[in-house]
């Protein structure tokens, strides 16, 4: 055969093997292209159906206000079985599980960070917030907010923590009065930063009438400058009556009136949350010892006490006799609780502030769905 026309078969043959070549390339592209689009929509429909089981999970009855409440660490389970039977109407969760100690330091409670608790908020849509608390305690707080050092590690401290969660609440309670303006600057500093970082800020407040309170504790809580920085302002409109007080309503509706009356002329409206108390106490004469609901009406079966109505507080009330002396119980329970979600309602504040789950009166729940439901 001649050298040309050898020439010409051979580039027919490449020419050949390239287009089956290429036909063979274009099918197998093709189908993976063809396995990729059934991959997609297999992923798709997984993420939707997953999603649409979180979203099952997490949907909430549209109530007038937002309902937060406190998980507390020495009655964790409890609380918790409330948050699951009622998930559907908090839409944030303030878990007491951490306490400044000294010089800047933060400490842990028991139970702090369960992992069970944090995946079930989250799964449910609520936010998780949780509470460094001082423990009632003026020192050393008060004097480490004055001291820049020390400060500065608090603040540190604090945004460590909030990395993990939503926000952090700060229950500083009983500080200084001198300590007022120390705290004020604190608050703003750390409310920059924790917007910085897409996270909220938190303060539980003491309950007062007017300014600037009338003992040290509302004293050190300049609500204004206060408003001014964070994003939430829980009011603790309880204790009305306390432990060492004489026998009484834990929070009267005219007193807790009077509290909201005084918050929305210095904090925004939509910032304050009513603290409601879920609680009582058992005292003899001058000496109280906090009840749930459910203590309260045991005390109530074991001694055959008949359970009144105060017709001004609207508050259940007993009195018993035991071999340490005579008793006289004040709790709250769903009515006393619906006076207090009337007003929240009657001022359109922010929400209120469930203190706190575990052991309350279980009729609370649908009190709240039938005066808060839109």
């Amino acid at each position: 055969m001649p050298k040309a026309n050898k020439i010409l078969l051979l580039v027919s043959i490449c020419q050949s093997v390239a287009i089956v070549l290429l036909i063979l390339t274009i099918v197998w592209i093709r189908q993976n292209v063809r396995n990729q689009t059934k991959n997609n929509m297999i992923n798709v429909t997984t993420l939707s159906s997953n999603a649409e089981d979180i979203t099952d999970l997490a949907e909430k009855i549209p109530l007038e206000l937002n309902v937060s409440a406190n998980l507390v660490w020495w009655d964790q389970d409890r609380g918790f079985e409330s948050i699951e039977a009622h998930h559907e109407l908090i839409d944030s969760i303030s878990p007491f599980w951490y306490e400044y100690t000294s010089a800047g330091e933060i400490d842990t409670f028991s139970g702090a960070q369960d992992q069970d608790i944090i995946r079930y908020l989250k799964s449910t849509g609520i936010s998780i917030t949780p509470v460094i608390s001082n423990e009632f305690q003026t020192e050393p707080l008060s004097s480490t907010l004055g001291k820049i050092l020390e400060r500065e590690k608090l603040k540190q401290g604090i945004l460590e923590i909030a990395e993990n969660y939503d926000g952090i609440s700060l229950n500083f309670e009983n500080l200084s009065t001198e300590a007022k303006d120390d705290y004020s600057n604190f608050v703003a500093d750390l409310a920059e930063k924790l917007h910085d970082e897409g996270k909220t800020l938190t303060l539980h407040l003491h309950a007062k009438t007017s300014e600037p309170g009338t003992w040290n504790g509302p004293e050190s809580q300049d609500w204004q400058k206060l408003g001014e920085s964070c994003d939430k302002m829980k009011i603790m409109a309880y204790d009305y009556h306390w432990s060492t007080s004489e026998a009484g309503t834990v929070a009267s509706p005219d007193w807790v009136e009077d509290i909201i009356k005084h918050a929305i002329e210095l904090i925004p409206e939509k910032k304050i949350y009513l603290g409601i108390p879920l609680y009582g106490y058992d005292w003899i004469d001058k000496e109280g010892e906090g009840v749930t609901y459910g203590q309260a009406l045991g005390l109530s079966e074991q001694y055959k006490a008949k359970i009144k109505t105060d017709k001004n507080s609207f508050s259940p009330y007993f009195s018993y006799s035991a071999k340490d002396g005579k008793h006289t119980v004040w709790f709250e329970n769903a009515e006393s609780t619906s006076y207090k979600l009337e007003l929240a309602e009657k001022y359109n504040i922010g929400g209120i502030d469930l203190w706190r789950l575990g052991d309350e009166d279980p009729d609370t729940w649908n009190t709240i769905l039938e005066i808060l439901k839109k």
